[in-house]
Parts: structure tokens; sequence; C-alpha cells
């Protein structure tokens, strides 16, 4: 039971690392926060949409060959290498959180939310690749604590990214803030980059 919850916990720490970063979806989601403009709504179709993704990798990745299981996680090495070098190559640049006022209607904003989630190749490459590679590491018990992990660290993130966009939309413009957002991306994708490599030693 200790090593379902110790999995369970620590795959929600790996999720949040791998999908912590400023994209188009979260940019989205934070927008919607700030603005009061159906907040939750997108935050939940985002969840939803990365969850099933999610529940994909973790499911087919399972049942590959050891030498495509091989290629999927060094395709994921690649990918988080690159990713880690352009954090790195643009860290400490201004950013600027353009957020205009205008409102938009129910429907709108699912539609939005649902094409950064469906539409974005990256997403499927966190989801899919690079968390469900890591899943197929783990059998039984263990490969059900990963998964429920991974969909706990989505749910943790979004909401969370909501809740803190809602609270503090007033700061978020602030250099010394998204220095510290990229610090920590850095620090959690490093974090996930070696638990990567390490399935290979």
């Amino acid at each position: 039971m200790l090593d379902f919850i110790t999995i369970l916990f620590s795959t929600a720490l790996l999720v949040i690392a791998m999908i912590a970063g400023i994209g188009p979806q979260t940019m989205n989601t934070m927008s919607h926060a700030i603005r009061r403009n159906h907040a939750f709504l997108v935050t939940m179709t985002c969840f939803i949409g990365d969850a099933i993704l999610i529940l994909i990798g973790c499911l087919s990745m399972a049942t590959l060959n050891p030498t495509m299981l091989k290629v999927v996680n060094i395709i994921g090495i690649l990918f988080l290498s690159y990713y880690l070098f352009a954090k790195l190559r643009g860290l400490n640049q201004p950013y600027n959180l353009n957020i205009d006022d205008k409102m938009v209607d129910k429907k709108t904003a699912i539609v939005r939310a649902i094409a950064l989630t469906w539409l974005n190749p990256l997403v499927f490459i966190d989801t899919i690749v690079v968390i469900g590679g890591m899943s197929a590491h783990y059998t039984g018990s263990q490969h059900i604590a990963f998964t429920i992990g991974a969909v706990l660290g989505e749910a943790v993130w979004m909401f969370g990214l909501t809740s803190v966009s809602y609270k503090f939309s007033h700061r978020l413009n602030r250099p010394r803030i998204w220095l510290i957002i990229d610090i920590t991306t850095i620090i959690l994708v490093g974090y996930v980059l070696v638990r990567l490599v390490a399935f290979f030693l």
C-alpha cells in the first residue's frame, strides 16, 4: 500500500513538472481566469482533454515491446532536452501577458480550449509519448498508481493555475514572477529528464 501511495504522489509531481510550462493552452487558461470569463469551464475542458490523452498514453504504451519502448523513451529524452535548452536560452527574457478585455461566450470558450488541447502536437508528446512511455515501466498495481497519479498531477496543475491566476492577476506581469516561473520550470523539467535517462541505467 505504501508503495502504491509513493508511486501515485511521485507521479503527480512528475506530471506537474512535465506540464508546468507556459504554452498556448496555459496562456489561454490563465487569460480566462484573469478576465473571470468561463474560467472553470475552460479549465475543466482542458483537464478532461489532457486526462483522456494521459489515459490513452498509459494504456497504449503498456503493450509496447521493449525495443519500441526504448524508442519512445529516446524521443521523450530528445524532446525534453530541446525544451530544457530553449527554456535556458530564453531565461530572464521579458514576458508581456497581453490579456484583452474582450469577453467570449461559453461556446467560443469551449471550442478554443478544445482546439488548444487536441490540435497542439506538443500536448500529444507530453501526455502520450513521455508520460505514457514512463508508465510502461510499471506493471500491475504500480501501473494503476502511476496512471492515477498522472491524472491527479494534471488536475492539481490545471485547477491550481486557474486559482492562482484568478487571485493574483495583478501581479502576473512582474518580471520577477516570470523569472521564478522559468527557473522552477527548468528545475522540474530537469528532474523529469533525469528520471527518463535513469530508465536506461
